[in-house]
């Protein structure tokens, strides 16, 4: 970890054109932030420089998936510190959809969740993600040992403990619920 170089990765025109798109973007959602759009960026920057040294490519994940999470995830974060830092919605005659703010925060925790069942996904072998997409279509346990040619006791042991242990790693436990 930490063996990314910043100078590198603020250079590198992808990540550069992330920072631009997903700023923009939030502005034209909320054009009261267009006056803070330079400052979001730079927020952001702030950001991506800490998240370069939490870096470990052991998990898995390419550098620019990773950075570009860090980017959707955060700029939502800064954007309401903005609005309500500098409370830009007040004196504003009509109200403020709250549901597009409560989509915001749901859409941080979605960018979470797939960034976390990304990393675990990319640790299973081929097998092991066919066994999560049938668990996720509904194949019951002896319907997946059945497509598998394989005992149903036999699942559990060479397969299903495996992947258990690789959500687990990631502190998903939650998603464990069907296996």
């Amino acid at each position: 970890m930490g063996a990314i170089n910043f100078n590198d990765v603020y250079a590198d025109a992808y990540v550069r054109e992330s920072v631009e798109v997903v700023t923009e973007l939030q502005v034209s959602k909320y054009p009261v932030l267009a006056t803070f759009k330079e400052d979001i960026k730079q927020e952001l920057w702030i950001y991506i420089a800490n998240a370069v040294e939490q870096f470990d490519p052991k998990r898995g994940v390419a550098l620019n998936t990773f950075l570009r999470n860090v980017i959707d995830k955060r700029v939502i974060n800064i954007c309401q510190h903005f609005v309500s830092a500098n409370d830009l919605f007040a004196g504003i005659n009509h109200p403020v959809d709250e549901d597009a703010l409560v989509f915001a925060r749901e859409n941080v925790t979605l960018t979470d969740l797939r960034m976390d069942l990304a990393v675990v996904m990319e640790r299973l072998t081929p097998t092991q993600r066919q066994i999560c997409q049938w668990i996720m279509d509904g194949v019951s346990m002896k319907g997946i040992a059945r497509r598998l040619k394989i005992p149903y006791s036999s699942l559990f042991y060479f397969y299903i403990d495996d992947i258990r242990n690789e959500f687990r790693k990631e502190k998903m436990e939650k998603y464990l619920e069907n296996l």
